[in-house]
């Protein structure tokens, strides 16, 4: 082989298509970097957003009508759905799927007399401890209506009825006590009166009292001392003038 053949030879360019390593470095062709590159930005790409981890998660609901009184038949609503029933302890066990540090709206539907809450609860999902399975909310729903009992002491103000708008709705006893049982919504006014048209010899004539209700059942005490004063008997009039006597 002469000299012009081996000079010709060694600067023949690389065929395309082709892989070839020369002092320790290896070259790509055009024709392989271009898909290459692709495939590497995809990837890379596809690292940068890690797949979403779907987990099942425990959440418990404690639904109460008081602070300490557990309430039962209070609705759990899950996308619009049923997705439980508070039992007689209050209590509400579900099991959501989700990802880690997600949240589900859970809305409460409570009982008829009392009042569901105005927005639903955020449970963020989050994996309980070995201990404590089931991440645990509050819900609160508290009566319509709330109880009040009125305690009457009217000294000298023995069987006397007692009224609420003009309705009777209590008596004293002989020694002037009564207990009363009103029910009201929260932060009402109520009014209550003894009736003295009986006795119209008390005074105060027939004592009114007001009550304000509050957040909760309550224990009210209305305390009224009656002074009795003689009355004055009406007689017929005394003739005037001499007396014929017979």
């Amino acid at each position: 082989m002469g000299p012009s053949q081996q000079k010709t030879r060694e600067s023949r360019p690389f065929s395309r298509g082709t892989v070839r390593e020369r002092a320790g470095v290896v070259r790509l062709s055009r024709k392989l970097l271009l898909p290459l590159a692709t495939l590497l930005k995809g990837s890379l790409l596809s690292g940068c957003v890690p797949a979403q981890h779907v987990s099942s998660y425990c959440i418990a609901l404690r639904v109460q009508s008081d602070p300490g009184r557990p309430l039962g038949k209070a609705r759990v609503l899950f996308d619009g759905k049923v997705a439980g029933v508070s039992n007689e302890r209050g209590l509400v066990q579900l099991s959501v799927s989700g990802s880690e540090g997600g949240s589900v709206n859970l809305a409460v539907e409570c009982p008829q007399g009392y009042r569901s809450p105005g927005a639903a609860i955020s449970a963020v999902l989050r994996q309980a401890n070995e201990s404590d399975r089931y991440a645990e909310y509050s819900v609160l729903c508290p009566p319509v209506f709330r109880t009040v009992v009125v305690a009457v002491r009217a000294d000298h103000g023995a069987n006397l009825p007692i009224l609420q708008l003009g309705r009777e709705v209590g008596r004293t006893d002989g020694a002037g006590a009564a207990h009363v049982v009103l029910k009201s919504a929260p932060e009402e006014s109520l009014e209550l009166t003894i009736d003295t048209s009986s006795n119209p010899g008390l005074r105060p004539h027939n004592p009114t009292t007001r009550f304000r209700v509050g957040q909760s059942d309550d224990i009210l005490v209305f305390n009224q001392a009656f002074n009795l004063e003689a009355v004055k008997k009406r007689g017929g009039r005394a003739p005037r003038g001499p007396i014929r006597i017979q």
